[in-house]
């Protein structure tokens, strides 16, 4: 293997090295934001269950007060009735009383089934609340994770890019932007091996003429059909 071929496999090695780590990289906002994603529907989920409990609460108060409103309706009317002599009169009054009676015990029958939702909901929000500090326990350390995962592919990346620098500036010039640009545009492969006369890159036979050129190792060889660099395996 000739130097310049040794030197381009190194180059390629952190590339490729660098390319993943890069790709890593770049997935890594993505995960973070499905966790906190999920950290606020766990929150959204126990708001629901306490505004609803709220609700009720409110609820029960307006229906508290319309309930005392109603009663002094009444006891205001059979205060009048106690008061009045009139036959007619009384009956109309008794008529109101029985009407307002029947709107109390509507109020009444509604502030049951809000206790009644109440109490069904306490479990609800206690079961909301656990499962809430669960999730944001969980995901809040998968978070962390993620954010000391970010700083230590950072500083891997930063350490290859340094040695990619170096090992560039040893390759000459015109090789490098022929190596850079097969890189580019052969999904990382611009360096590849030639195994029974077939390159690994294209997978497509190469003629004998190349196969010798390549052996005898006196220039750098290109696959004829996808223009990869060509190397003898050890």
């Amino acid at each position: 293997m000739t130097e310049i071929i040794t030197k381009l496999l190194s180059l390629q090695d952190k590339d490729q090295r660098l390319r993943t780590l890069r790709t890593e990289l770049d997935a890594l906002p993505a995960e973070k934001t499905t966790k906190e994603r999920l950290i606020a529907e766990a929150a959204a989920r126990l708001d629901q269950a306490r505004t609803r409990s709220k609700e009720i609460e409110v609820q029960k108060k307006s229906l508290e007060v319309e309930a005392a409103a109603k009663r002094e309706q009444i006891a205001k009317y059979k205060t009048q009735q106690m008061q009045t002599r009139k036959n007619e009169e009384f009956s109309a009054l008794s008529h109101e009383i029985e009407g307002v009676e029947k709107v109390v015990s509507t109020i009444e029958d509604r502030e049951i089934e809000l206790m009644e939702e109440a109490e069904l909901l306490k479990p609800q929000i206690s079961a909301a609340e656990q499962s809430y500090q669960q999730d944001k326990s969980k995901f809040e350390g998968q978070i962390a994770v993620l954010s000391e995962k970010t700083g230590n592919l950072k500083t891997r990346i930063a350490e290859l890019e340094t040695a990619r620098t170096t090992a560039a500036t040893e390759i000459d010039e015109d090789e490098l932007d022929r190596y850079e640009r097969l890189f580019r545009t052969k999904n990382g492969l611009a360096v590849v091996a030639l195994e029974h006369d077939v390159c690994t890159g294209c997978h497509m036979k190469v003629t004998t003429q190349t196969s010798v050129e390549l052996r005898a190792e006196k220039s750098i060889v290109s696959c004829p059909q996808c223009g990869r660099i060509l190397h003898q395996p050890a």
